[in-house]
Order: C-alpha cells, then sequence, then structure tokens
C-alpha cells in the first residue's frame, strides 16, 4: 500500500543540518465547529510565523529552506481549491528533496516539527486505527465494492449478476442482467440467491488476498451478508443492515466508519 510505503520509505531518512524535514500534520475539517471560521488557516500561518522566527535566531540557512517550503505547501493548498480533505499531512525538506503530500478524510491535530528525521507518530496511529478496509455493499444482483485506507478511497468496483453467463461482471461491461424478462431475471437471481452468492464469496477471497485486505465490512440486507459470511475463508468483521449500494461513495464511509 502506497502509505505503508511512504511510512517505511522515511522512518530511516535522517538528514543533516541545514537540511531538515518539515513534518506537518493540519487538521483542516471544515465539519468542526471549531473550524467553521476557517482556524486552521490561523494555526497555520502562526505555527509557520513561530517556526520562522526560532529559526531566524538559530539558523538563517535553515529558515531560508523552510520558507521555500512554507510557499510550497500554500501553492499545494491553493491548488486544491475547494476540495479539502479533512486533514493535510506534508514532509518536505530542502536539499534532499523530500517531498510527500498526504490528503486524508480522518482527523489530525495540527501539529509542525522541523527535525532530522520525519516525524511519523501520528500518522502511524491513524494507519493503526484505520486499517486497509474493504466494504462490500450488496442489494440484490449488485454489489459494490469500496477499498479504503485511513478512510480515503482507493477504488471502486461495481459488479451486476448476468444471468444469462452467470457470472459476476463489473457494470459497466454487463449493464444489465442480460436479455431475460426483469420478471424472470428477478425470480432466478431470488431462487438461485445461494449459489451465485456463493460464486460472490470466493471471488471476495481472492481479492481479499490479492489487496491485502485487513478488514471486511458489509452493507446490505441480512440474509446476503449471511451467506457471505458463511461461505467466505476471510472474516468479515462487521455486517450492518443499510442498503447504501446507491448512495454517494464518500458519505457511505463517513458514515459507515463511525460504526465500523
Amino acid at each position: 500500500m502506497a502509505i505503508d510505503s511512504l511510512i517505511s520509505k522515511l522512518k530511516y531518512v535522517r538528514l543533516e543540518s541545514p537540511d531538515k524535514i518539515l513534518s506537518l500534520y493540519v487538521n483542516t475539517d471544515m465539519r468542526n465547529p471549531d473550524q467553521q471560521g476557517g482556524e486552521w488557516k490561523i494555526a497555520l500561518k502562526s505555527g509557520f510565523r513561530r517556526l520562522k522566527e526560532y529559526l531566524s535566531a538559530s539558523d538563517t540557512e535553515e529558515e531560508k529552506y523552510l520558507s521555500n517550503m512554507m510557499e510550497s505547501v500554500y501553492q499545494y493548498i491553493e491548488g486544491l481549491g475547494k476540495e479539502m480533505p479533512r486533514s493535510l499531512v506534508f514532509f518536505a525538506s530542502g536539499q534532499s528533496g523530500i517531498w510527500e503530500t498526504i490528503e486524508l478524510q480522518v482527523p489530525v491535530e495540527t501539529r509542525f516539527y522541523w527535525e532530522e528525521m520525519a516525524v511519523l507518530d501520528q500518522l502511524e496511529q491513524l494507519r493503526e486505527q484505520y486499517p486497509s478496509t474493504a466494504f462490500i455493499l450488496t442489494q440484490q444482483n449488485e454489489v459494490k465494492i469500496i477499498e479504503t485506507v485511513l478512510g480515503k478511497i482507493e477504488g471502486v468496483e461495481h459488479y451486476q449478476y448476468d444471468v444469462i453467463n452467470e457470472s459476476w461482471k463489473p457494470q459497466a461491461a454487463s449493464g444489465s442482467t442480460g436479455s431475460m424478462e426483469e420478471d424472470a431475471a428477478k425470480a432466478h437471481i431470488e431462487e438461485n440467491q445461494n449459489r451465485l452468492y456463493k460464486r460472490l464469496a470466493s471471488n471476495l477471497d481472492q481479492k481479499a488476498a490479492a489487496n491485502k485486505w485487513e478488514r471486511l465490512v458489509i452493507a446490505g440486507d441480512k440474509e446476503t451478508a449471511d451467506i457471505l459470511d458463511q461461505h467466505m475463508n476471510k472474516t468479515i468483521d462487521m455486517k450492518i443492515q443499510k442498503n447504501l449500494l446507491n448512495e454517494n461513495e464518500h458519505k457511505v464511509i463517513e458514515d459507515l466508519l463511525k460504526e465500523a
């Protein structure tokens, strides 16, 4: 996973003055009542000002590097426009060219660090708190798989059961349940639900192994969830009785994370 590779890459990097690593965590969550007035912008500006004042009195060369990083951070944030995540994390340096940005849909505590090594504690804690999770949304003959890491959507797959070929196909490829009449197709699916979801369970086990899912949550009707639970080798961590397949994916993940 990209976040694990990043943590591994930064964990053992050690720089020497004047080249330091800026580790910056910024809570930008506008849904937080304490952020309604854009308080995070004030906190960001104040934090940078204090850090610059400290460096101007101790090492002017380091202050120059920090000024360049500040400009890059502000440019990056400006480029996001209205697509602001709940949190932003930056790791940057001057001479060595480190520049890593992470957009998160989970909150962080705003913190500034200027040290020889990247400060990864908060990111590692969040990685443990929000593991790689696949949310499986089911509804009759449709299934949506939403993969997340740190609460961020990494991928979405939408499948529909083709009753003619008796196989699960990407929705864009199938587009329908085949040429069978709608009522007949519905009856076929209801009669063969156990078999078609048993086949899906096998597919999900393969995906879980290939994508290294750490948690699995199913949201849908109880019968479908129980069939998958019965036939999958991968442990299902939670079953939630909600029909969310046609809802906005980001809103779905936000809601399910509260329950999962």
